[in-house]
């Protein structure tokens, strides 16, 4: 079916192709080396960065870790120890004790305005009273001046 010419052809093409893909095969691994270095020189910037700040981070963590658990320690020796209880209760007792007196006060400053205001108002009627008195008082000297007669002058 194939004819010289073209079986001549293949002849001399097919050890081409082998040669070809042998060299595909052999240039396979360093294009797959060429190609992660340059994914690396890509990525690897970044990533080193990222690992630097996760690393920054965990370290941060750790401290506020240690820190916590000292303060809660702290704190649940406080709260077991008897003397700063009593002491808390009575801290409790005396804040009591002066919301108590700063609300009598309150009350009591009210009603000294209140007497103050009263005691002004009261003050004033007795004013206006004593001035009218003394207002007709004086009307009555008055009139009674005019009542009694006048010397008269020849």
């Amino acid at each position: 079916m194939m004819t010289e010419i073209e079986e001549a052809v293949a002849a001399e093409v097919q050890p081409s192709l082998m040669t070809n893909e042998v060299q595909v095969i052999v240039n396979m691994p360093e294009a797959a080396n060429k190609l992660t270095k340059g994914l690396l020189d890509i990525y690897q910037p970044s990533l080193t960065q990222i690992k630097d700040e996760l690393q920054e981070l965990l370290k941060k963590q750790e401290s506020l870790f240690d820190k916590m658990e000292i303060e809660n320690k702290h704190l649940t020796e406080t709260s077991e120890d008897e003397l700063c209880n009593s002491m808390y209760s009575t801290i409790k007792l005396y804040n009591d004790k002066l919301r108590r007196i700063k609300r009598e006060m309150s009350t009591i400053h009210e009603r000294t305005l209140k007497l103050k205001k009263r005691a002004l108002r009261l003050q004033q009627i007795k004013q206006r009273e004593a001035l009218v008195r003394e207002q007709k008082r004086e009307e009555e000297i008055r009139r009674e001046q005019d009542l009694i007669g006048k010397p008269a002058v020849l």
